[in-house]
């Protein structure tokens, strides 16, 4: 163990996945913030967009590591990733006394949608022979699409929600969407860098796949601890449960578009590049 951390290409990349967390949370998380203020944006739209955007240093590390074929450092990246985020939301919410609201039933669509997105990932774990299948890619990309089709068919807008109807911004807009270009600019070049790195670490010391997902699991999921706790500590004083609603479509987003979107370009990668 402490060979391992004697290495510098253990602390490298996991300095690498601090900063695509930093470019995350203060370029394109800030970005795309200040793009839902200039636009009024309602709050399930936030809440969806937040857990997408909080899902891309999870692209970055399934992505990398794929490309360098550890496509299973990428499978439990996920997998760590969505088991952590739920249990992120779930302190959140008893630490804010928020738990008694995300109980109610109008919510039971978006815990389903992450806990699915959990099963899913644990399945190709145990059956790791269709773990690279490209039909197990189809089958999550299906998955994710049945979760937008029926996420707002299930939980729709409230009646009379006049979110959304005040005049953009566009200096604010042009602020946002400025912000989320240099994210991705910055997220593509240290992503390329952590994939290098993590297959040094896996081909050269001998570090299995799963730690190697692991490590990134906790790392990626510094943005979700963030934007939880930040919107719960909002909400909690309010009448509603407008912040409850942000937070699961957060979630829900970001656990779905883990497993349902990123893992399968994982396994495209993989296939084209790896094998």
């Amino acid at each position: 163990m402490l060979a391992y951390l004697k290495n510098p290409d253990i602390w490298a990349m996991a300095g690498l996945g601090v900063l695509v967390v930093i470019i995350t949370r203060f370029l394109m998380i800030a970005g795309l913030e200040r793009l839902a203020e200039a636009t009024s944006m309602r709050t399930k739209t936030r809440g969806q967009i937040l857990g997408y955007a909080t899902s891309t240093p999870e692209l970055v590390g399934t992505v990398s590591t794929a490309y360098h074929g550890l496509l299973g450092a990428g499978l439990w990246n996920v997998a760590a990733s969505n088991i952590i985020n739920l249990s992120l939301f779930a302190i959140a919410a008893f630490r804010y006394r928020r738990a008694r609201a995300v109980a109610r039933v109008k919510f039971l669509d978006e815990m389903g949608f992450a806990l699915g997105a959990i099963v899913l990932p644990v399945l190709l774990v145990w059956k790791g022979e269709w773990a690279a299948s490209p039909w197990a890619a189809m089958g999550l990309f299906v998955y994710f699409a049945l979760y937008l089709i029926l996420d707002p068919l299930l939980n729709p807008i409230p009646k009379g929600d006049d979110d959304g109807k005040k005049p953009t911004d566009w200096r604010q807009a042009g602020m946002g969407i400025a912000l989320l270009v240099v994210g991705i600019l910055g997220i593509v070049y240290t992503g390329n860098a952590l994939g290098v790195v993590a297959d040094r670490v896996v081909n050269a010391m001998g570090i299995p796949e799963m730690a190697i997902g692991w490590l990134l699991g906790v790392i990626t999921s510094l943005p979700e601890l963030t934007t939880f706790f930040a919107v719960f500590s909002v909400g909690r004083k309010g009448e509603d449960d407008t912040d409850v609603q942000q937070n699961l479509d957060n979630l829900a987003a970001s656990n779905m578009s883990n497993v349902g979107l990123i893992y399968p370009i994982g396994i495209a990668v993989f296939l084209i590049f790896a094998v």
